[in-house]
């Protein structure tokens, strides 16, 4: 009788433990096949100013136009590093929004924002190759271009702090989106008392937005964007949230 109460309660465990087996795979299966019926975009989402407000908005709108044929759009946010990490983890196929320099094999550039030289009007610059105070820098990176400068940097928490400190000579001049700087002395007139935006020599080179593209995927998100160019659907994107299109390099 024991043995045979023995038998049955090893019975029952078997059981259970194939049950849960069967369970784990039935559910590891259909998340597989969850994963491989989606397109799975991350958006970077990294709202410090005003334009990166406007490219969060302009990237959303972006990734919703870019449907690849039997896949459902699946759209996740997060900051850069975060979104890297489950790139390199194959948990998502593209991400819109990154700062880019080159376009490299799985990477395609679509968005050149202009970049400013603002200054203070009491120290007018424009020549950077003979600047040998510090530069301000807040959102923005230092235009590739002027790498090679070696230009002593200050670097500011957010745009408006940078202009505030030009506003009152705390530094001669800094850096920012042509875009930041248009919204900020729109919102505070008084800035443009005391400040403007000047044309650099060297040029500055735009601040390139770039696409982080799953290998099998390049192709295919290499000829949308090349068909959106195109149409204009890119172009009428960058109107809406840039006031220009700024699609082109």
């Amino acid at each position: 009788m024991r043995n045979h109460k023995k038998m049955l309660t090893i019975s029952i465990i078997i059981l259970a433990l194939l049950s849960s087996s069967w369970l784990l795979l039935f559910n590891f299966s259909r998340i597989n096949q969850q994963k491989q019926l989606t397109f799975r975009v991350g958006i970077v989402h990294e709202q410090q100013n005003y334009t990166q407000k406007q490219k969060f908005s302009f990237n959303y709108q972006l990734a919703k136009k870019l449907k690849v044929p039997q896949k459902k759009t699946v759209i996740i946010t997060g900051s850069a590093s975060t979104l890297k990490k489950q790139f390199k983890q194959h948990q998502l196929q593209l991400i819109l929004g990154l700062a880019s320099k080159q376009p490299t094999t799985n990477k395609i550039n679509y968005l050149f924002l202009p970049n400013a030289l603002v200054v203070n009007r009491n120290h007018p610059i424009k020549d950077l190759t003979t600047y040998h105070h510090k530069l301000g820098i807040a959102n923005s990176v230092l235009p590739t271009n002027l790498t090679i400068l070696n230009l002593k940097q200050k670097k500011y928490s957010s745009d408006l702090k940078l202009l505030n400190a030009i506003n009152k000579s705390q530094i001669h001049a800094g850096i920012m989106s042509n875009l930041e700087y248009n919204y900020l002395t729109k919102q505070q007139p008084e800035f443009l008392n005391t400040t403007e935006t000047r044309t650099a020599f060297p040029p500055m080179t735009a601040s390139v937005t770039g696409a982080l593209v799953e290998k099998k995927y390049h192709s295919t998100i290499k000829r949308m964007f090349k068909k959106m160019q195109l149409d204009g659907q890119l172009a009428n994107l960058s109107v809406k949230y840039f006031f220009q299109d700024y699609t082109q390099e």
